[in-house]
């Protein structure tokens, strides 16, 4: 009778793992195995410059948008947005960024949004897209987050149509850290 009822309990486990989508753990995620839309990737970075501390992220790409429907909500943010480089076309990303402290006493904040270098577009072959100046669709992914606060908006790049696979790219330095955080890698299809 225990022996089928461990059976039974290992079976039911095995199948919740399975079947549950989960988070991605940083450790898992690279250039080559970007996260897939939807997926939430555990991270952490450090924060402050004498004695820093360590913040735990969450990073999930919502959505993405790509061709016509991009130019479509960009055309809505701003009738005058530019049509992208020839051969290229525009893609969107709605994405969530959460941070915890790990401590009480944590209350440290991280800025989104404020460094070029921060959200990055790679190509299949993991070449830097140039960076794009448009107006993205309200709320952009700008802000500064708060321990136990997030924050979710939308970027821009262009990316050249024949590419199936870009990659976007998050930079922990880039908004503060001053040491632990690992680049995250985020499929934009």
């Amino acid at each position: 009778m225990i022996k089928r009822i461990s059976i039974i309990i290992s079976i039911c486990i095995v199948l919740c793992l399975i079947l549950s989508p989960g988070s991605a753990l940083a450790q898992y995620n690279s250039s080559k195995n970007p996260a897939a839309v939807g997926t939430p990737v555990k991270s952490m970075v450090e924060l402050g410059s004498v004695y820093s501390s360590i913040y735990d992220i969450t990073i999930t790409v919502l959505e993405t948008e790509r061709g016509k429907d991009a130019m479509n909500l960009l055309k809505k943010a701003d009738s005058k947005t530019p049509k992208p480089p020839k051969g290229f076309e525009y893609v969107l990303a709605r994405v969530k960024f959460e941070m915890k402290s790990r401590a009480v006493s944590d209350r440290l904040s991280f800025v989104l949004g404020d460094s070029p270098l921060q959200w990055v577009a790679l190509a299949s072959d993991l070449t830097e897209y140039p960076r794009i100046s448009v107006t993205v669709p309200a709320p952009a992914l700008k802000g500064t987050v708060k321990p136990g606060d997030s924050v979710e908006g939308w970027v821009a790049f262009a990316v050249d149509k024949k590419d199936s696979g870009p990659v976007m790219v998050f930079s922990p330095d880039s908004g503060g850290a001053t040491g632990r955080g690992k680049t995250l890698f985020f499929k934009l299809h």
